[in-house]
């Protein structure tokens, strides 16, 4: 799925899905839209993407990803085990000196790092 269409829906091989309300505050210009392939799209797919543009909107998410990222990084270099609890993202946070409150932040790297597939203890 990708925003914009072009050449390739003069062609018939995409086809717009859903256009994406905006959130809160009324931004100028189009409202964004989900394409994907003609008649190859589940309501799954369609909504990973919105929540995914949602995601990429929030500056606290893309905070958290940092701080997920600098977790991860961490695993791979000292060949920890896949393990986390809520503590230890707290301290990182703190460490990175993330301007947002840390408790917003840390669910939000315990949300990304769940879904990479590391165990989160609360």
């Amino acid at each position: 799925m990708w925003s914009g269409g072009g050449e390739k829906t003069a062609l018939g091989i995409v086809e717009p899905i859903l256009k994406v309300p905006q959130r809160r505050v009324k931004r100028s210009g189009p409202m964004p839209r989900v394409w994907g392939l003609k008649g190859h799209c589940s309501d799954e797919e369609v909504a990973r993407a919105v929540t995914l543009h949602y995601r990429t909107l929030s500056p606290k998410y893309r905070a958290a990803e940092k701080v997920a990222q600098a977790i991860l990084d961490d695993f791979y270099k000292k060949g920890k085990p896949m393990e986390i609890s809520i503590r230890d993202i707290f301290v990182q946070v703190k460490a990175l000196k993330i301007p947002f409150t840390s408790p917003d932040i840390a669910d939000l790297a315990a949300m990304y790092l769940h879904e990479k597939g590391v165990k989160v203890w609360r």
